[in-house]
């Protein structure tokens, strides 16, 4: 067997302690610079990637037609208004009893004190496919014939802006002209709490989103501005007496 002496390694020693130094310092030294590399090269596959996502994105919506997108969007907006317009839903009501040979006697807006903003508490209603719609509650009495009251249901089934009939009571006390209670819901959007992210594809309109719209296209619009008075309120002459 072959024995070795401390004496004999002594002389390498030395030369492994320096590699050992310089190896360790060399890693200690470029670990940092590594790191910088392999992130830089993981933000550069991301940016690609981005990159890729943005050019897709933009194709499809050069794809687009400007003018058909626009009225579409008017269209659907003109039946679900972006806010709590109580003004249009009242002119709205006030026409549709018009057209259908009604005499309005009074109109009460359900929830006064939650109309002022888009983000207050609002009533909502489920469509058919779970969705919530947040909506106004309005309780009109009216004065007319029978004929006049179905006249105004059928009307208000294909009315901008939507709305909906909950129920109603007719009176008994005059046969000829009776009076009805009607309690009618006009229904309205959200404005969006947070945008979408910029890489995301854009959804495309499915065939029943079509069918949906080419219903809607053929209501009958019965909304109007300024169709509410002006009513003074307090002095309108600061300086009279």
């Amino acid at each position: 067997m072959f024995k070795f002496e401390t004496k004999e390694l002594k002389p390498f020693l030395t030369p492994l302690l320096v590699v050992a130094l310089i190896v360790i310092g060399s890693l200690l030294l470029l670990r940092p610079r590594i790191e910088i590399m392999v992130k830089a090269r993981h933000d550069l596959l991301k940016d690609r990637r981005f990159l890729a996502d943005l050019t897709q994105k933009l194709s499809a919506l050069e794809g687009l037609a400007r003018v058909e997108l626009t009225e579409k969007t008017g269209v659907v907006l003109d039946i679900l208004p972006p806010e709590k317009d109580v003004p249009r839903n009242l002119a709205a009501i006030k026409k549709l009893a018009l057209a259908s040979g009604l005499v309005v006697n009074s109109i009460n807006v359900g929830n006064v004190g939650e109309i002022a903003t888009v983000s207050a508490k609002q009533k909502s209603s489920k469509t058919k496919g779970g969705e919530s719609l947040p909506s106004l509650s309005f309780d009109v009495t009216v004065t007319g014939s029978l004929e006049s009251m179905k006249n105004f249901i059928n009307l208000t089934q294909n009315a901008s802006p939507l709305m909906k009939i909950n129920r109603l009571s007719i009176g008994q006390k005059n046969i000829q002209t009776p009076e009805a209670k009607i309690e009618i819901e006009a229904f309205f959007l959200l404005y969006p709490t947070s945008l979408g992210c910029t890489e995301q594809p854009l959804v495309a309109i499915t065939a029943a989103e079509e069918k949906v719209y080419s219903r809607i296209s053929n209501f009958v619009s019965f909304q109007s501005q300024g169709e509410l008075p002006n009513l003074p309120v307090g002095k309108e002459n600061l300086f009279s007496p």
